[in-house]
This record gives C-alpha cells, structure tokens and sequence, in this order.
C-alpha cells in the first residue's frame, strides 16, 4: 500500500569521538526532550477489494463463455505505518509524509504519552511527499514542534532524525547524523516530483517515513522521506523534504485545500548532464561555468510552445532572478500561480533572448480528482467538525442564497457523512425538517442536532433524485 524505504534492519549509532573532541556536546539528550512529546507513531489502514477467483486476467470463468458476471471480489485490509510531528496543538496538524496516508481509509495517532486520536481528515502533496494529518484535539493540551529555516542548514550541521523505524515496536526512535548535501534528488517521486532534498548520513529505515528530521536547536528543518540502498539496508543515504518547501505546502493544504502549481511544459536537464558533444561545443564556456537549465524537450501545444521556446534553448532566468540549475527552473515555476506572464531569458545559438510565456497548470495538482476541496475556515465550521461536509459558499450566480439548499463541496474521508452516502455536489435542503436561506443558518441547525439522537438531511442528489438521510450514532 505504501511506498517502502526498504527493508529495514536493526542498527547501533556510534557518534564518533572526534566529533566531541571538536567541542561538540556529548549529548543530544535536551533537543529529545524538548522534541520527543511531539513526536507520533501513525497506524493507517486501507481497504482493498481483491478479485477471490484464481483468474484474475478474466471477466468471467474462461471454461464457461457464456458466464459474463465478473470473480467474485473480497474486501481484505491492509495496514502500514508511518511517523509524524504535530505542528498544530491547537487544531490538530500532525505533519508527515504523504505516501504514508495516500489513499488511506483510516488512521489512529499515537502520542509517546500513551494518548491515542483518530484522524478526522488527510490532506497531502505527492509531488512533494508532504503531507498532514488532522486529528480532534478538543479538550485535549498536546505538545508541538515548530518549522525552522532549511536554507540555513549547513553540509556538516548535526541532525537528528526522529520516528518509528520498524513500526510501533521502536516507536520513538532517534538517530544522530551530519546534513551530508543539499538540493538532492533520489527520483522517487517520479517526473512530476519536486525534489530538493537534504541529505544525511544519520540512520533512516521503514517505519522513518514522515518524522522530523530536526536541529540542534529542536526545529524541523525536514521530513523524512526516503533512502537509497541496494541491500534495503540503510547505507547511510537518507533524503528528507526540506522544511520550508514543507512548510509553504503546508500553508496551502491547510488555507486553500489544494495545491495548485505553475507550468512551463518542458523537459529540462543540469548542465553538467549533457553528454551531446556537439550541444557542448555550442554553450559557451561562460554559461557553463555559470549554470542554467537546459531544455531538453517542449511539450507540444504547452505553455512553453505557444512561448517559442525550443528544444536545445538553456534558460538563464526568470522575471530577471538567475537560474543556476534545472532544479531552479522548476521551483520558481512551481511557486508561481497558472496564468501568470512571466519573463524568460534564454541562450540560443549563442544569443540571448527575452521570450514571455503565460504558465499553464501543472499536471497533479488543481481540483482535478473530483473529491472536491476544503479549506481552513471550512474545517472550524459546525458541518464538518460534526458530520465531515463542507459546503460551497456562493450559489452559481456567486450569491450567498441558500434557498436551494447548501452544496456539499467536500466530504471528509470516513466521517459519518460518508457512511450514510452524502457525496460531493449533493444539495442539502433541510435539517431535521427546517429550511435555510443563509449558510449560518445552516451551521447554527447543525451546532443544535443531535448525533445520538439522529440528524435527518433532506437531499437532492447530483441526478436530481431526492432522498432523506438520517444521520445517527449507534
């Protein structure tokens, strides 16, 4: 189910003496203290339907053609884990990486003091593999940890790597290492994959996923997130998502519910990773010696195309911000909202150029999966603390009228309103018998109901067909 880091394996951390002899403490023991409380073990579960029949190629028993009913399928559940940091106490934001709850159906939040929470909602980022869980913290007073600055972590800066390796058995884990490079790229989020990692030497395996890589001033500067091996041990080569590319994503999950991404529609390459002899002799030592992003194909009718931009094109900058690196390119692009006109300098034939390019969206990111999008006002309101629905603001002529009824805009994964079947684009037209006119209206008759004793929703479907559902707590 989830993406694995490997086999794991039991290791020993010795942190050398001649680390120590050159005035660094003997211990990291207050940076645990200060940072452990915080520090959770994530338990996901996921449902699968699995075809029971032996053929699983075939839509029927291949002996019998005239049978078309399909295998039989059973539901199995499957079950992984994770690690993770809260970074909300307030309202509940356990950060972590997103392949350890893409697709989840369920998750339980173990804190080192013994408290568990399931999660009420998953919001996550695979281009970048950061993800966040939120939990129900009413009442509760619960520790946090906070962002630090990444762009000031140095190769050779201490770091500790906190998590569950091997799941909850060593839940609570910490290794020691240095930041052994920076702006690293393992390939394993894909062609899409925003990879800038932070690399270290400090010990990483299954189970890693998702907890803090900190300072040694407590901070986050990244979360783990993958390794490089080739016996599935740790080798020593562990990768974690920057903090602040984390915590930008972050701000956007939580704010706007969705990421949505810049694109230019090309495919570009370091300059250092043309083999080309004759490309080579065309780039001036210069621009070598300077860096820029080589373009190595133009996706047709992309953004990039309908710019003039072309195969062989080496980008120099952005809006007049210097491009030293392919991976550059593609941040300052990813940062930058679809639609927006930007600026390109490029060396062709040995000429500069100036072209302008307006971005297109970025492929994965958007309202594209039809669940629909939530946001953080959307999580403090009554409807989706107590039912899991958000509900769209305006109607389609952008009035705050809900005389035909409240749209259901978003519907929190396993939440009762799921199980009772209410669904994305269904209209809500009364609550336990009452209409509405303004959304408030609708969230005061929410606040009022029951659960136990039963909340009945009047709804129209996406089809039109209208049906009563009963809201209940058994």
């Amino acid at each position: 189910m989830k993406r694995s880091l490997f086999a794991a394996v039991l290791v020993s951390l010795i942190v050398p003496f001649s680390a120590f002899s050159a005035g660094m403490t003997d211990s990291f023991s207050k940076v645990v203290e200060k940072v452990n409380p915080a520090v959770v073990f994530i338990e996901v579960t996921q449902e699968r339907e699995v075809v029971s029949s032996p053929f699983k190629e075939f839509d029927w028993i291949p002996w019998d053609r005239g049978q078309r009913e399909a295998p039989e399928k059973e539901k199995q559940i499957i079950k992984g884990s994770g690690s993770g940091a809260i970074i909300d106490a307030e309202k509940g934001y356990v950060l972590t990486a997103a392949h350890v709850i893409k697709d989840v159906d369920a998750a339980v939040v173990h804190l080192p003091d013994g408290r568990e929470f399931d999660a009420i909602d998953f919001i996550y980022d695979t281009q970048t593999d950061v993800g966040v869980v939120q939990i129900d913290t009413e009442g509760e007073d619960l520790p946090e940890i906070s962002f630090g600055d990444s762009d000031e972590v140095k190769v050779g800066d201490w770091v500790l790597a906190m998590g569950s390796p091997l799941g909850e058995t060593l839940a609570n884990s910490v290794s020691a290492g240095i930041v052994s490079g920076k702006g690293r790229k393992s390939g394993i989020l894909g062609k899409l994959g925003i990879e800038n990692f932070i690399q270290t030497d400090a010990v990483i395996n299954k189970g890693n996923s998702g907890g803090p890589l900190v300072n040694t001033k407590g901070k986050i500067i990244g979360i783990n997130s993958n390794i490089i091996s080739r016996t599935g041990f740790n080798a020593g080569l562990g990768f974690a998502v920057p903090s602040n590319i984390a915590s930008d994503v972050v701000e956007k999950l939580i704010t706007e519910g969705v990421i949505v991404r810049g694109w230019l529609g090309v495919t570009v390459s370091p300059l250092d990773a043309i083999e080309d002899e004759e490309m080579l002799e065309d780039i001036p030592e210069r621009i070598m010696d300077r860096g820029g992003a080589y373009i190595v194909d133009v996706l047709d009718d992309g953004p990039a195309d309908e710019g003039d931009m072309e195969a062989g094109d080496i980008v120099l900058s952005i809006n007049g911000e210097e491009i030293k690196d392919a991976s550059e390119l593609i941040e300052i692009i990813s940062s930058m909202e679809p639609e927006t006109e930007v600026e390109i300098q490029i060396l062709r034939d040995g000429e500069k150029e100036e072209l302008e390019v307006v971005l297109g969206i970025r492929p994965g990111t958007g309202r594209q999966d039809g669940k629909g999008v939530v946001t953080g006002k959307d999580r403090e309101t009554e409807s989706f603390k107590k039912i899991g629905i958000a509900i769209e603001k305006y109607n389609e002529q952008g009035e705050e009228d809900f005389s035909d009824g409240a749209v259901v805009r978003y519907v929190r994964p396993d939440s009762i309103a799921e199980q009772f079947g209410i669904e994305v684009g269904d209209r809500i037209m009364e609550v336990n018998g009452k209409n509405f006119d303004e959304a408030e209206d609708f969230q005061e008759l929410i606040e009022d109901a029951d659960l136990e004793d039963g909340i009945l929703l009047n709804v129209v479907t996406k089809k039109g067909k209208e049906r009563k559902v009963y809201l209940k707590e058994f």
